[in-house]
């Protein structure tokens, strides 16, 4: 699994789990639980991960939502 990005809003988090979800995309949230109890913005922000073989469709679909700076 690669590092498809790190998010600190968990409404964003929730946003793109659904989006990656919706696409049968398989992906990973890493520090979720920790994030939701210490929201403090870079140090427990939570980690997007997706398979390896699905990392171009996974930043298509960030690109779709406008979240791919």
């Amino acid at each position: 699994m690669v590092e498809l990005m790190i998010v600190s809003d968990q409404v964003m988090l929730q946003v793109i789990c659904d989006a990656l979800a919706s696409r049968s995309i398989c992906f990973r949230v890493e520090n979720s639980g920790m994030q939701a109890l210490m929201p403090l913005p870079g140090v427990m922000d939570a980690r997007i991960l997706v398979d390896e073989d699905d990392l171009a469709a996974a930043e298509k679909i960030l690109d779709d939502l406008e979240l791919n700076g």
